[in-house]
């Protein structure tokens, strides 16, 4: 932060700036030690939950797509070796407005085999998903195709192709497009990884096929395994479950920020998600609600899905606008740019010439103060602590068009 103790000592004898954060509500301040995300979570039984396994995937029109062991007028039959229970079919299931599911019905023959069908993904106009699948002669092993939607059908999926980033030697898994259809993201422990599974994306061409991977690098994964990657927020936070950053036991799902293309400091979900046991498959299906999948009964039932809501620890930037001999600027326009410089929010001074914000913990923003007979002002922000309600302060002086530019800019 820039801003000068002379300028911070301006404002609060102007009155408009406090010197002393606003109290913070402990009602509020529900956050546990381990929930570093910016969020808090509340968590709800599923009622789909069966003896085998459920976890949710991803939404196509309006339903939420599962991952099952269930069995009920699914296709084949048996047992397998490594997860003792029945292999897993392709569910789907409507969703109320509370998050609610209903009893869940086949998706598609066409993508339902005999064999382990694993986590799907849709571009974003739903007409291409990407999907997993292990045989039963090896049910460790899943590989990845992709099938196009036939136009004006009601989920004829067609052209089913083998992806080359395939192969017998290593499974690949849990595939997520990105938010502006332009990459894949997935988990495999192919080779010259940092150990275990680990999070790589590739591009994806017009033809659907991929480029060739890109790990994700030793800030998301370690020596233990990274899996079930979800992007969320236009792709700016990537969720995934890890066996490695610490966690509380098993697979805990995290949350990394991505900052000038990179994702960067996995971030607990804390107590409220997270278990001794393995927690998995984070997906959200709007704004503020989803599911995850947890083994955390320890009764031997496989993974239960869970239904969570989350609200956004939302916290203040605030400040004053002044011009030479620290004198309050009314009419001054300030704008909240995102970090790829898109304006989010703007605001006019008044005569106190003050401002005020409400920001996301761990994103990256900038502060553009404009007005008339002054050089525009520009100052990157990012906040970087998670207690609620939290106010940061931040003056802005602005030169006159005669003097020499800002440094700032």
């Amino acid at each position: 932060m820039k801003s000068t103790l002379h300028l911070l000592s301006v404002a609060i004898m102007l009155g408009i700036v406090t010197s002393n954060p606003k109290a913070t509500d402990p009602k509020k301040d529900t956050v546990d030690d381990y929930n570093e995300s910016g969020y808090t979570f509340k968590v709800h039984e599923s009622k789909i939950n069966t003896k085998y396994s459920e976890m949710a995937s991803a939404v196509f029109r309006n339903r939420l797509v599962i991952v099952s062991s269930k069995k009920i007028g699914a296709l084949g039959n048996g047992v397998d070796r490594r997860t003792k229970e029945p292999y897993t079919d392709l569910f789907c299931t409507k969703i109320d407005g509370y998050g609610q599911i209903s009893e869940p019905l086949l998706f598609s023959r066409k993508l339902n085999t005999k064999g382990n069908e694993g986590l799907l993904s849709f571009t974003p106009n739903e007409h291409t998903v990407y999907y997993t699948r292990s045989s039963r002669d090896d049910s460790d092993n899943y590989k990845l195709y992709k099938a196009n939607l036939e136009r004006d059908s009601n989920g004829n999926w067609r052209n089913h192709v083998e992806l080359s980033i395939s192969s017998d030697s290593y499974s690949v898994e849990h595939p997520r497009v990105s938010h502006d259809g332009k990459y894949l993201f997935f988990a495999s422990n192919m080779p010259n990884g940092y150990g275990g599974f680990d999070l790589y994306k590739a591009k994806i061409f017009s033809d659907g096929t991929l480029d060739t991977p890109e790990n994700l690098g030793p800030e998301i994964n370690t020596e233990r395994d990274e899996k079930y990657p979800f992007l969320n927020d236009k792709s700016k936070e990537l969720y995934f479950s890890s066996e490695g950053h610490n966690s509380m036991g098993g697979f805990d799902i995290f949350i990394s920020n991505r900052m000038q293309d990179k994702y960067i400091n996995p971030r607990s979900l804390g107590e409220s998600i997270n278990s001794e046991y393995d927690e998995i498959a984070f997906v959200y299906i709007d704004d503020d609600k989803g599911f995850f999948s947890s083994n955390k009964k320890g009764d031997n039932t496989g993974y239960d899905m869970l239904r969570f809501k989350s609200t956004t620890l939302y916290q203040s930037l605030e400040g004053i606008v002044i011009g030479p001999n620290d004198k309050p600027l009314s009419n001054t326009t300030i704008k909240l740019l995102d970090d790829q410089g898109n304006e989010i929010q703007r605001q006019i001074t008044g005569s106190d010439a003050y401002y005020n914000f409400k920001i996301k913990p761990y994103e990256n923003y900038s502060l553009m103060a404009t007005k008339e007979g002054y050089e525009n002002y520009r100052i990157r922000f990012r906040a970087t602590e998670i207690r609620p309600e939290r106010v940061f302060k931040e003056v802005l002086k602005l030169s006159e068009e005669s003097d020499v530019n800002n440094t700032n800019q």
